[in-house]
């Protein structure tokens, strides 16, 4: 943890006391169904599984995210010093970002639905330097771009192919499938689950090919 997210951290929790939380808050990674499943100096990816009925812990965010969401369900959040709100299920493929960075959050998430909700988080800790301008190919949608991330939501029928946006960006697929890609060590083919995941860090485009039978859904995040 670094300084600054180690100050805010300590401020957060110096909030809490404030606002007289009479449970215990824990960072992201302590709380129970916040999977770490990626990290390296850029980012950490979680995957963020409720099952229905699960209460969720107090828990804190304090760097910028983006969140793709895996599976729907009705779920009901309460931030710190709130009353608790419903939330309708969210799209599959919705997504969305958060700059906790500037505005830390003290929240927890229950599952009120009969269905498991289930969301990527991408925590931007560390951006990867110089973002030149760029042009998306066939099968590219542009999301979301602000300081920190350039998102583009990808759709591959099966043979299609498309270069994904240096420097270096989490590939989270939403719907499964495999991919053919081609980078600096030569092809490699992979088979993603929902969820699923390629992280990049490389100075050209990296060149991928649904290698499936279905269609392929994806995010991509490049991190600036």
């Amino acid at each position: 943890m670094d300084a600054f997210v180690r100050v805010t951290a300590i401020g957060i929790l110096l909030l809490a006391c404030a606002a007289g939380a009479a449970e215990s808050i824990v960072p992201i990674e302590e709380e129970p169904q916040h999977r770490l499943k990626f990290q390296n100096q850029h980012v950490r990816l979680f995957d963020v599984l409720l099952p229905p009925g699960y209460k969720g812990q107090w828990h804190f965010h304090v760097n910028d995210g983006v969140f793709v969401n895996i599976e729907a369900a009705q779920t009901r959040e309460q931030v710190l010093g709130a009353d608790a709100a419903d939330r309708p299920p969210r799209i599959i493929g919705d997504t969305y970002f958060f700059g906790y960075g500037k505005k830390p959050k003290i929240h927890r998430v229950d599952n009120i639905g009969n269905s498991s909700y289930r969301v990527t988080d991408t925590e931007i800790v560390h951006g990867c330097g110089t973002f030149a301008q760029v042009k998306d190919g066939e099968g590219q949608t542009l999301i979301l771009e602000n300081e920190r991330v350039r998102v583009t939501r990808v759709m591959l029928a099966p043979g299609e192919r498309l270069s994904l946006h240096p420097p270096c960006g989490m590939l989270v697929s939403v719907s499964g499938g495999k991919l053919a890609i081609n980078g600096p060590g030569g092809e490699e083919q992979i088979a993603f689950n929902p969820a699923g995941f390629k992280w990049r860090d490389q100075s050209t485009p990296l060149d991928v090919v649904n290698a499936g039978s279905e269609p392929f859904h994806a995010v991509d995040i490049v991190i600036k």
